[in-house]
């Protein structure tokens, strides 16, 4: 690689970082957008859950599951009212159960083939990171994976890995899931108690590692390649 398009490259993903983290300032900002314009709709869906406790956990994780597989749906702006309901270990647990049900959906769907995918996701997104993958990417790859990149394109793109076994998938991927699952339930609590400070400390040190893990991950596969 020349001097010249080194340089290129790095501005390209110099722009590119600096786009993901604008995107995860505007997420921030809507999330505590909703979360303090819509309390009276918050509080009636809150009363409703604590008299179907059941029944609310049940959708709760539906909704995850349906964040991974349907984009650009979020299930995040819900995680301070999850919280305030279930306590930070819960709602860490259903928010986990909920994403990783979406994950094994996902993989699912891609082995069905692209003509599924295109009608869920952006193919090139899938196409692109798919080709940082070692087609011999093993246990700990995945786990790894499931904490530098989002968990909806990534399951598509690990489900179009035909020599990938789905039992290893499977528990990497809650492995994997499961950290920061936690980490995002406490900060939801931040954000549902009114210490926006907090939250946001937290979740822009998230981005920031997740970054900066995905960076070395990045560098890394173009060693490889």
């Amino acid at each position: 690689m020349t001097t010249e398009s080194g340089t290129r490259w790095r501005s390209r993903r110099d722009v590119k970082a600096a786009a993901i983290i604008a995107t995860a300032v505007a997420a921030l900002l809507a999330a505590t957008y909703f979360a303090w314009s819509h309390q009276s709709e918050l509080e009636q869906v809150q009363r409703w859950i604590e008299q179907h406790s059941l029944l609310g956990a049940v959708a709760y994780v539906l909704l995850g599951a349906a964040s991974v597989v349907l984009l650009p749906f979020s299930s995040l702006p819900l995680l301070p009212l999850a919280t305030r309901i279930w306590g930070v270990l819960l709602a860490g647990l259903l928010s986990a159960a909920g994403w990783w049900l979406g994950c094994l959906i996902a993989f699912w769907l891609a082995r069905l083939g692209r003509r599924w995918l295109e009608r869920l996701v952006s193919l090139e997104a899938v196409d692109r990171l798919e080709r940082k993958i070692p087609r011999d990417v093993g246990f700990g790859g995945i786990v790894i994976l499931r904490m530098i990149f989002p968990v909806d394109v990534i399951s598509f793109a690990l489900g179009l890995l035909r020599e990938l076994r789905f039992s290893t998938y499977a528990v990497a991927s809650l492995i994997g899931i499961l950290p920061f699952s936690f980490v995002w339930s406490y900060a939801g609590g931040e954000l549902g108690t009114g210490r926006l400070l907090s939250f946001a400390v937290i979740a822009l040190v998230i981005v920031a590692l997740s970054l900066g893990a995905r960076r070395l991950w990045l560098r890394c596969a173009g060693e490889r390649a």
